[in-house]
C-alpha cells in the first residue's frame, strides 16, 4: 500500500468529517436530531482545534493518503524537548492495515534521529493502546480518562 501524507490546514473540511465519523457511534445513542448533531460535532471539533493551537503553537496537520485515497488524518508537534503524536484517526475501514503502524514507525525514526523522545496520550479504553505498547510506547502516567505514553529509541534506553 502506498502511504503518503499531504499538509494542511486545521479548518480542511475532509478534517471535520473524519472527526465526526470518528465520533458517529458515541454521539449516535444520544437520540438527537441531525442539526443538533452537527452544530454539536462541529463546536467540539473547534474546541479541539483551538485546543491543539494553544498547546503546540507548531503542530502540523497532514491528510493521510493511502493508495491516492484520503484516509485519515495525522497531527504531529515538537514541545520543548519531545516530538509529539498530537492525534492520529484513520476512516474505519482503513483501520487494522498496518497504515497506523507504518506512520508511528515513521515517526519513531524521525525522533530517533533527532534524538528526541516520543510522547502520546491514548483513551485508556482506547484499543490503539495495544498498538503503541507493541510499538515499544510504555505508560507514564493514567488517570480515568486517559494513558500518556512515551517512547525512546533503544539507544536512549
Amino acid at each position: 500500500m502506498d502511504i503518503r501524507l499531504e499538509d494542511a490546514q486545521p479548518e480542511n473540511p475532509f478534517l471535520f468529517e473524519l472527526y465526526a465519523l470518528t465520533r458517529a457511534d458515541e454521539v449516535a445513542a444520544w437520540g438527537w436530531g441531525a442539526e443538533e448533531l452537527e452544530a454539536f460535532l462541529a463546536m467540539q471539533f473547534r474546541f479541539q482545534q483551538q485546543s491543539y493551537r494553544m498547546q503546540y503553537p507548531e503542530h502540523r496537520v497532514q491528510i493521510v493518503i493511502a493508495d491516492g485515497r484520503r484516509v485519515g488524518k495525522w497531527h504531529t508537534a515538537v514541545h520543548g524537548n519531545e516530538k509529539i503524536l498530537v492525534d492520529i484517526a484513520l476512516l474505519p475501514d482503513f483501520r487494522s492495515m498496518g497504515i497506523g503502524t507504518t506512520l508511528i514507525r515513521q515517526l519513531q525514526e524521525e525522533a530517533r534521529s533527532a534524538g528526541l523522545p516520543l510522547r502520546l496520550s491514548v483513551r485508556t479504553d482506547n484499543p490503539a493502546r495495544r498498538l503503541y505498547e507493541r510499538l515499544g510506547f510504555g505508560t507514564v502516567s493514567t488517570d480515568e480518562l486517559h494513558a500518556r505514553m512515551r517512547w525512546t529509541s533503544l539507544i536512549d534506553r
